[in-house]
């Protein structure tokens, strides 16, 4: 009889495993059918390697240190932190759904029934006591996979919360690392500023002593020196946009106000990798939104599976035993005090108002709106690359004709004194020269910086690491 049970027990748990393999299904990814390119002369390269952390792709090691304390710092990172800490707790709880419940109940109690009641006329005895100590066990076999299909689902959501916090980590190393370069161009234009207001200085000077001797009118005089005030107009301005940016970078690390270090200027080669090589279609899932909105899809189809056992019988094992007396004095007297109960319960769904299936039918929508979630996110990130790499070579074009003009107005400026010493230039052209040598540095500045900041676009809009 006993091995009788024990193949009975062995053939139902093998027959629900292989069921198991049928009401639910793995998932698997849609297809995406990535472009074969970006839209523009940067082609998708075949490998599919991973972004390079900030580490490897910034060259800068002041931007570097300043990036590794805002992932230290940060208030906004630290707190989600804590939340996917928390988070962490009750995704633990859910991966040992598969192992029964075990408790330990110890309860004791006294009742005392009226004399003048039904039982107490005829008990000999109105006071009765209990003494309860016992294992309690409740055990849920797993036939159809739901469990299995519960622990997907808790995984895909921790995850995909998860991917809030690397969003966020991603967002800050680009704020951070276009705020430190805007403050290296702050600093520039404040070098330039001040070596032109230093000119224009000169130039005044120069003026007023041809003035004194005739050689030059007054209105030379009041002209330069109201483009010398308007020069210098600028200087304090950029000043408290740098000391601005400097408590900006400041907060994002985590600190009060103070200085940033940097190096003097604003010069050599500020990223590590070169995108002209192609970059891998691949690289696409490693955004976090898309990552995200796979991780929702995958909790969406362990949904279904969930929906679906729910049309198949459910089998619930309980026992109990311990030690279980009427007097305290005879409480632990063993074996006399020692009692057992065991149950299996089969419930198969019959007639519940379409609950069932309606869940189910929720649950399959529900999944065919997060494919095409997911498929948008998707589309959304070709999008945003594409538009980063195209803005990049539009901008190298700009930089070229904008360097050009610096490069002529640097020459135009040295001539244009040499000419006026020599007296075969006037006042005016000298002025005309020294603002447009201001623009262009000016220009030259504001273009860089938007180069570098398509840079950091494009690692942005690729999902960081």
């Amino acid at each position: 009889m006993k091995t009788l049970i024990k193949y009975s027990i062995a053939i139902v748990l093998v027959a629900g495993v292989l069921q198991s393999c049928k009401v639910t299904k793995d998932y698997a990814r849609p297809e995406l059918r990535l472009p074969a390119s970006f839209g523009n002369s940067i082609s998708v390269a075949d490998s599919v390697a991973e972004l390079p952390a900030y580490q490897q792709f910034f060259s800068d090691v002041y931007l570097i240190r300043l990036l590794d304390q805002v992932m230290e710092n940060n208030p906004d990172l630290l707190v989600a932190s804590e939340q996917m800490v928390a988070s962490e707790a009750s995704l633990k709880s859910v991966k040992l759904n598969y192992l029964p419940d075990i408790n330990l109940q110890i309860n004791s109690g006294a009742q005392r029934i009226s004399k003048n009641s039904m039982v107490g006329s005829f008990a000999g005895n109105l006071l009765f006591e209990e003494y309860n100590l016992a294992t309690a066990v409740s055990w849920d076999i797993d036939f159809w996979g739901r469990l299995k299909r519960q622990r997907e689902e808790a995984l895909a959501n921790y995850l995909s919360r998860a991917e809030n916090r690397r969003a966020l980590r991603v967002q800050l190393v680009a704020l951070t690392a276009q705020a430190y370069y805007n403050l290296l161009g702050l600093d520039e234009q404040l070098r330039i500023t001040q070596a032109v207001e230093k000119t224009m200085t000169e130039t005044l000077g120069l003026l007023k002593t041809q003035c004194s001797v005739g050689d030059a009118t007054s209105l030379a005089v009041q002209q330069s020196a109201a483009q010398l005030a308007e020069t210098r107009a600028l200087i304090p301005e950029i000043k408290a946009s740098i000391q601005a940016q400097e408590n900006a970078l400041r907060t994002l690390s985590g600190n009060y106000p103070g200085n940033i270090q940097r190096p003097g200027a604003l010069q050599g080669r500020a990223f590590r990798i070169d995108i002209d090589a192609g970059i891998p279609a691949g690289l696409l899932a490693n955004r976090p939104d898309v990552k995200q909105q796979e991780l929702l899809l995958q909790a969406a189809n362990a949904r279904i599976g969930i929906a679906k056992t729910a049309f198949y019988p459910g089998l619930i094992v309980t026992g109990q035993g311990g030690l279980n007396a009427i007097k305290a004095s005879t409480w632990f007297s063993v074996p006399a005090s020692l009692f057992g109960t065991f149950s299996a319960g089969l419930t198969q769904p019959v007639f519940n108002r379409r609950n069932i299936k309606s869940a189910y039918e929720q649950a399959v929508h529900q999944k065919g709106a997060a494919v095409h979630e997911f498929r948008k996110s998707v589309l959304v990130a070709v999008e945003e690359v594409s538009t980063s790499l195209a803005h990049i070579d539009q901008i190298k074009v700009q930089l070229a004709e904008v360097n050009n003009r610096k490069i002529a107005m640097e020459k135009a400026i040295a001539d244009a004194r040499m000419l006026y010493a020599a007296g075969e230039a006037n006042y005016l052209e000298v002025l005309d020269v020294q603002q447009r040598y201001l623009q262009a540095n000016l220009a030259f500045i504001t273009v860089t910086q938007k180069e570098i900041n398509a840079y950091i676009a494009t690692y942005k809009a690729l999902g960081g690491n």
